[in-house]
């Protein structure tokens, strides 16, 4: 082989290795995840149901002259009270004593659980640690790529769901809070890094899979 063909040779096999390369490049930049999701492959993530806060319930007064039993006639209430106040004028019940159903009977209030606030806004019904590496790779896959996203949001948001990633690189967790019924997303703790935050079908349908699989059923609202 003369002088001339092994530098051919060794000029093919250069310019193969750099389109190699090239083409490496291209496609890892293809695949890459925005801002601040490329620097949470180490994150724990938590995932959360929200749901609106419930107003508690406010006891029902009685109004003035309708019987606090229904179908209680008048004139046993009226017996049940007068004997209450025998009893009481006996000393067999000390005073302030109240039966319900008599007139000056307070109805019990009912107790609501108070559930902790997401962010002080919604009310946090369920939460769950992302365990699944694959899971979480999912979700940062989707919510890194502007393709995962288009216009068509609504004119509303009804976070069902909030999928939080806390790691020592940031001050403050980076929360995704998702509204389904409202086909979009919002970012807190970060600035949103695409142009678009309403879904498209596809990443619709993932995290839609992802409520499912976490908390069951997607409810009316969500």
């Amino acid at each position: 082989m003369s002088d001339t063909d092994i530098r051919c040779s060794r000029t093919r096999h250069l310019g193969s290795l750099f389109l190699l390369v090239v083409s490496a490049a291209t496609t890892t930049g293809c695949a890459s995840r925005a801002v601040p999701f490329d620097q949470l492959d180490q994150a724990s993530v938590t995932i959360y149901k929200l749901q609106a806060q419930q107003p508690q319930a406010q006891p029902v007064q009685p109004q003035p002259g309708q019987p606090l039993i229904p179908g209680l006639p008048p004139e046993l209430t009226q017996l049940g009270q007068a004997a209450l106040q025998q009893l009481q004028a006996q000393g067999l019940l000390p005073p302030g004593v109240t039966i319900p159903g008599l007139p000056g009977a307070q109805p019990p209030v009912p107790v609501q659980p108070q559930l902790p606030l997401y962010r002080g806004q919604w009310a946090i019904a369920d939460q769950r640690p992302v365990m699944d590496e694959a899971l979480k790779e999912k979700l940062l896959d989707l919510f890194g790529d502007a393709e995962s996203f288009n216009e068509q949001r609504g004119n509303c948001f009804f976070p069902g769901m909030a999928i939080s990633f806390q790691s020592q690189q940031f001050p403050e967790p980076v929360d995704v809070v998702v509204s389904l019924s409202c086909n979009q997303a919002v970012g807190y703790g970060f600035q949103w890094p695409h142009p678009q935050s309403g879904f498209t079908a596809a990443s619709h349908q993932t995290l839609t899979n992802v409520y499912q699989s976490q908390f069951g059923p997607v409810p009316p609202g969500a």
